[in-house]
């Protein structure tokens, strides 16, 4: 069903992005990998191509930015002829009380987590309904269905993604594009930051951190690959992902 599949991925070159893109490498799809890092996106297209990927495509590309996306998506269909699979897996979260927040950071993450959701699903949903095929997955979070302390920002883009993702899938659903939305729980990726403040000093993260019963990457890719093989008439609109084990303690690099 994912050979020989077209699937543009963003927030490609780390995370759950880099991770999506080599397990559904090994199926054999066609890829084409979003980011802003394109050293990062040229290391995952290699890693890529080395477990199967039949061709690999890496874009740098500012999701904030309309021409940005447009040039992705337009140099896809030129590359493949098709677009089969989306997946929103690009996001950051800039942390911080609502009272000392910059108006950039907000603008930041709104505009990155959701504003280029939209951006990358208005691209590609002309050549979908063309298809009369698609399948569109879009990455909230468990914070998009609660509120958090200090990621004001945050919350507000992954409630939104939430709300794009049910309206945009009713739009859809007779053209057979099935949108869905993934919330998954903490997970270990080094997304966040905390939103700079003069007079606060910033301290780098650890080059290891015990990351006790978060999910990883990986493990949120397979659920990723698990929706996207549902049968032709099934439609996961929403799937919450948690961790099970809360005893579970793991490390990461």
């Amino acid at each position: 069903m994912l050979s020989n599949a077209v699937a543009i991925i963003t927030g490609a070159s780390s995370g759950i992005g880099e991770a999506t893109a080599l397990q559904l490498a090994e199926r054999g799809t066609r890829l084409s990998l979003l980011a802003r890092s394109q050293d990062q996106l040229e290391r995952v297209q290699a890693q890529a191509k080395e477990r199967g990927a039949k061709n690999v495509l890496a874009i740098r590309c500012d999701l904030r930015e309309e021409n940005d996306v447009e040039k992705a998506i337009s140099s896809t269909l030129e590359q493949f002829g098709q677009i089969d699979i989306l997946i929103n897996s690009a996001g950051l979260s800039l942390n911080g009380e609502v009272d000392g927040y910059s108006l950039e950071d907000w603008r930041t993450v709104l505009d990155t987590n959701l504003t280029g959701t939209f951006l990358t699903c208005r691209a590609v949903l002309p050549t979908m309904k063309r298809q009369q095929s698609g399948q569109i997955i879009n990455i909230s979070s468990g914070a998009g269905h609660n509120g958090i302390k200090q990621m004001a920002a945050y919350c507000a883009s992954k409630f939104g993604v939430i709300g794009f993702t049910e309206s945009l899938a009713l739009e859809v659903r007779n053209d057979n594009i099935r949108v869905a939305a993934l919330l998954p729980g903490s997970v270990a990726t080094n997304f966040s930051q905390t939103a700079k403040r003069e007079g606060v000093a910033q301290s780098d993260p650890p080059k290891q951190r015990e990351i006790g019963y978060a999910l990883t990457a990986n493990e949120v890719a397979s659920v990723i690959l698990a929706m996207l093989e549902q049968p032709a008439q099934a439609w996961m609109s929403e799937v919450v992902l948690r961790p099970l084990n809360l005893e579970l303690r793991r490390n990461t690099i």
